[in-house]
Formats: C-alpha cells, structure tokens, sequence
C-alpha cells in the first residue's frame, strides 16, 4: 500500500486560492496542476509500505504527536521550488513554520521509530499547486506570484493529521484517509 501522512486544507481557503489563480491562469503556459481534492501539506511519504505495518506505524505516530500542540495555521504567499529561475514546483506556503516543523519532525520521528527510512529532504511548510516541465518565461513567473504574493487565508485549525494511502491511476491518484492522529 503507498501511504503518506498529511493534512488538508479547509475548502475555503483553497477555493480562495483558486479564485485569484482562475484571474490569471489563461496568460500561464502549460502546467500539471495539482486537483483541489488531493492538495495537502505532506509531512512525510513512505511509498510502498506492507499493510502489517500500520499498527506499528500508527502507535508510533500518536505518541510522537501526542507532545505537539494544536495551532492555528494560515496560507501565505508565493513561490517556486528550488527558486523562480528555474521553477518545477509552484507553491503557497503554511505558517507558522516553526509549528508546522514541529508537526513534521514528530511525524518523521514515529515513522523511522515504527522503522522506515525517509528522505533526507528538509521539509517546508507548503500547499503544491503546480509542477512545470518546461521552462517558463520571466514573465509568466510574475504573473502567477503578482496573483498570489499577498495573499494570506483565514486562520484554520491544525489539530490533527491524517495517515493516506495513494492509489495511482491514469485520472491522478486518489487519497482515501486510514486513520487520524490528534495533535495535544
């Protein structure tokens, strides 16, 4: 089973950023545009996993998580990874940082407890938009961060995170939720 463990972001607020990239997204090139009912934030993908595992993983997990506090997070601004010259990866980013790195090195730490190896990649705070397979000019990178660079959502509630397993299929993947794990 391919599972990763998540959280979503409240309607509103992606429908907010949709409204202010639907102003904009005719002047863009082509892109693969991540679909609103899959986007969330990942704190850690652990690919193909045995379904034995899960019970070791979700202990793991929940006494990790129990010592990190619930917050209240925000979508704010824009970007581009690795950077805007040479953008793959469009992003809106989640704050605090701080409180959401909290969450993911609590994550982290019951899934290589419950023994799977992650990749070293440090994690940042952030809801995926878009991946680019072709450069895009200068231009077109100021027009999507002019539609979003002052955007800030509504304060949500981060309370929880949610273990998912990833079927892929031709449409895009679907995520179906297996288990909830509170934050304290």
């Amino acid at each position: 089973m391919r599972i990763f463990i998540a959280i979503s972001f409240p309607e509103s607020e992606l429908r907010a950023i949709s409204d202010r990239i639907a102003m904009v997204k005719s002047k863009l090139p082509p892109a693969a545009w991540v679909r609103p009912e899959t986007q969330h934030l990942t704190f850690a993908f652990l690919d193909e996993q045995p379904d034995s595992l899960l019970p070791t993983l979700a202990t793991c997990v929940e006494e990790r998580l129990a010592s990190v506090p619930r917050f209240e997070g925000y979508l704010r601004g824009s970007g581009f990874f690795p950077n805007a010259r040479h953008a793959r990866v469009a992003w809106v980013g989640a704050g605090p940082e701080e409180k959401f790195r909290a969450v993911a090195d609590a994550v982290r730490s019951g899934v290589k407890a419950a023994g799977v190896m992650l990749d070293r990649g440090d994690f940042r705070a952030h809801l995926t938009l878009f991946r680019i397979r072709d450069q895009w000019p200068p231009a077109c990178i100021e027009i999507f961060n002019g539609a979003l660079r002052d955007f800030k959502s509504d304060p949500f509630a981060v309370d929880a995170v949610t273990l998912f397993s990833s079927e892929l299929n031709p449409k895009g993947a679907i995520h179906t939720p297996l288990r909830t794990f509170a934050l304290a």
